[in-house]
């Protein structure tokens, strides 16, 4: 049966999802587009529902058998999606457990990162360098939410993530070395010794690191900036990082 109504009870939840209490409640999270939800099927990511464009249906139904379908009218998947195009198909996943255990390779400590953007495009850069998994504070931007999901193009179904309510007691837990990006500090992230297992330490768009986990710092490095900007944005920076440690660890 197609789906054209907006008071459907699955609108409804849907559109529930594009709040932080919503995916709480339901343990849900959206997925909109055709290369995110490959993605997820591909990482065998548990699916509650499919919902496709009414023409699409050869192309959805054979995907995943176990999962269940739904055709949709274009103008309610546009209704739908805050994106700025109807995306087509869009999957309803579950939260993943929050139990995970990240302590090998580098691993992304976002400590309070506001855009749900810089959030999922730091775990895309994230899975393209191989890093061991990231970690998002309390205070950060929901990585889960529908704008970080389509920032991360598919990446947060191949990066382990766990969310901290209490991040520096994770930290300790994690034991590994914290390196903080600082304007100042002495050592060029290309030049530094990275270690093999450590965690990249990144902070709110305009206030930084917070003083806890600035305090928890075991190395300091800067990235060079040889023009005249005066920095860059965090989810660049970001990368950089993540890549001075990969081409430091392909070096050995």
């Amino acid at each position: 049966m197609l789906l054209t109504s907006r008071q459907n009870p699955l609108c409804k939840l849907i559109r529930s999802l594009h709040s932080a209490k919503g995916r709480r409640e339901s343990g849900l999270f959206l997925v909109e587009g055709k290369n995110a939800v490959e993605a997820a099927i591909k990482s065998d990511w548990p699916l509650q529902k499919i919902l496709f464009e009414e023409n699409a249906a050869d192309l959805w139904q054979t995907q995943n058998p176990q999962v269940e379908f739904q055709a949709a009218t274009a103008e309610l998947l546009a209704y739908l999606s805050d994106a700025e195009t109807s995306p087509g198909v869009m999957a309803l996943a579950k939260l993943p457990d929050s139990h995970v255990t990240i302590d090998e390779g580098l691993v992304l400590f976002l400590n309070g990162i506001g855009d749900p953007g810089n959030i999922g495009t730091l775990i895309r850069a994230a899975d393209a360098a191989s890093a061991g998994g990231v970690f998002v504070a309390a205070g950060s931007a929901d990585p889960f939410s529908p704008k970080a999901v389509r920032a991360s193009a598919g990446s947060i179904f191949h990066v382990p993530l766990v969310q901290l309510k209490n991040p520096l007691s994770a930290l300790q837990a994690a034991g590994l070395p914290v390196i903080v990006a600082e304007a100042n500090a002495e050592t060029s992230c290309f030049d530094f010794d990275w270690p093999e297992n450590c965690v990249l330490a990144l902070g709110h768009e305009t206030r930084g690191i917070s003083p806890e986990i600035n305090a928890a710092a075991t190395a300091r490095v800067k990235i060079p900036i040889y023009g005249q900007a005066e920095s860059l944005n965090v989810a660049m920076a970001g990368t950089v990082l993540m890549y001075a440690w990969r081409g430091d660890q392909g070096s050995r």
